[in-house]
């Protein structure tokens, strides 16, 4: 079958760049974390993705390439004569893996460690570094994995120690009420938003079109079809990058690796290291109350439940944008097996420390702006529902589609999971127990303040009480 770049995406010619963007995200989603299949599908996907994102994600080679399709389309003069003005094909169009590679072509990771950001790249870059990065991980070893998980809990545990009040049982009874009124009021808003979301008509995007087959076969067989080549040479891929592609997808493999979503272990994570970063904060806000350094008013706000969730969230940007950039995972996100990957679908994407904390900056900034409203305890539950749902429907969220961030998730293990699971349960027993006095006097500021804004009748004069009259009648009688 005879297939251009678009047909094979799924999308038209004239396709914006963000359309082109969400067509190469959703192909890698389908195949990055495949499984090995044996007869080479995956690894000829990733190589059509490798030459689609070099052609489309560029501005120049896209516009030679819409030339070349349109004059292959048009007057039987016009396709002899572009014929015969490309019938010497250049030294370098090959296709066979074992070809003589290009000696002189700079890789794209020399090119980009040594360019500055928005220099269009050589001809001779060829090759997507994204496709064959090593699978993210922070720990391999068992052991280490082991010591993480019994860290995490001995502060957990420590923290529940030292948090938990000598009147423990009245104390416990309140926590167990606002525990579960919390998870009402949240399962009602969740149940709200999914109604809503499920009732209403969503016009169908290019981001939410699914592959058919005939595009895959245009995928699979893309080396045969001479019209994905047009105005580019065909790509000498030599055999080191043909190995870095194998091993990379072996290694993705073993590993477990998918990028299919799921929502609650990425809510999971998140709501972790939230719990976790707000018992660091905790550590050097009580030494500072202790010794004096802080106001009453500060000292009673700082841990209110209504302005701590502001805090704890805002802060932990810059913190979780230097753990993405440098191990691809968080605390959290590693207990629930989530790990991110940046520039996915560029091909010229910067890779340095800069830009990869840049990135994870800016992720980080859409997650607490639009994820998590700005950390507002009375919003943030809709924000959050509104991510799931969007997640649900459109396998990916706004923040991993505008930083161009790939989330793969593998299998957690047992005793991450554990400590995952059993950590945020303490945790949420730690928060219930700190603010259950601020919330008991909002609660009474509130019932005060309804108490003193309605207004009471005052008696007619003359009249009597109701005790009197109840004494009178049984006289008469």
């Amino acid at each position: 079958m005879k297939a251009t770049l678009y047909e094979a995406l799924g999308i038209q010619p004239g396709s914006s760049d963000e359309e082109v963007r969400a067509a190469l995200r959703r192909l890698i989603r389908k195949y990055y974390a495949k499984t090995r299949d044996g007869q080479g599908n995956v690894e000829e996907a990733l190589r059509f993705i490798n030459h689609a994102s070099r052609i489309l994600t560029d501005d120049a080679r896209r516009q030679n390439y819409d030339e070349e399709l349109a004059l292959s389309a048009g007057t039987a003069e016009q396709r002899i004569a572009h014929v015969v003005s490309n019938a010497v094909a250049d030294a370098g169009e090959q296709t066979d893996v074992h070809s003589a590679a290009l000696p002189a072509a700079p890789q794209l990771e020399d090119y980009l460690d040594t360019q500055p950001a928005g220099k269009a790249p050589p001809e001779g870059v060829l090759h997507h570094p994204g496709l064959t990065e090593r699978v993210a991980t922070s720990v391999r070893s068992p052991f280490v994995a082991l010591g993480l998980c019994v860290l995490f809990g001995a502060f957990i545990v420590a923290a529940v120690v030292f948090v938990t009040p000598p009147d423990v049982v009245p104390v416990a009874k309140q926590a167990l009420v606002w525990i579960t009124l919390a998870l009402l009021g949240l399962t009602i808003v969740y149940g709200v938003v999914h109604g809503l979301a499920y009732n209403r008509t969503r016009p169908t995007t290019p981001s939410q079109i699914g592959l058919t087959p005939q595009t895959d076969l245009a995928i699979l067989n893309w080396r045969r079809e001479k019209s994905v080549f047009m105005g580019a040479s065909q790509p000498a891929e030599d055999a080191s990058w043909i190995f870095q592609l194998r091993m990379a997808e072996l290694e993705r493999e073993k590993s477990g690796r998918t990028s299919e979503p799921r929502p609650w272990a990425r809510l999971g994570a998140r709501l972790f290291d939230y719990a976790l970063w707000g018992l660091v904060l905790a550590l050097p806000l009580s030494e500072l109350r202790a010794s004096g350094a802080l106001g009453a008013t500060l000292s009673y706000w700082l841990p209110h439940p209504l302005v701590a969730p502001i805090i704890i969230t805002a802060t932990w940007i810059p913190l979780e944008a230097l753990l993405i950039a440098a191990l691809g995972t968080t605390p959290g996100k590693w207990l629930f097996g989530v790990y991110l990957q940046f520039s996915i679908s560029d091909a010229y994407a910067r890779r340095d420390a800069r830009a990869q904390v840049r990135r994870g900056l800016a992720r980080a900034l859409r997650v607490w702006w639009k994820g998590m409203a700005c950390g507002f305890p009375l919003v943030a539950p809709v924000s959050i529902a509104l991510a799931y749902e969007r997640l649900a429907h459109d396998q990916e969220t706004d923040w991993d589609f505008a930083e161009d961030c790939l989330v793969t998730h593998g299998p957690a293990g047992a005793m991450n999971l554990a400590t995952g699971v059993l950590g945020l349960a303490a945790m949420m027993w730690l928060y219930a127990v700190a603010w259950n006095a601020p919330m008991a006097e909002a609660l009474g500021f509130v019932r005060t303040s309804i108490a003193h804004a309605i207004p009471v009748s005052s008696p007619l004069p003359g009249a009597t009480g109701s005790g009197k009259i109840g004494v009178a009648g049984r006289q008469r009688g």
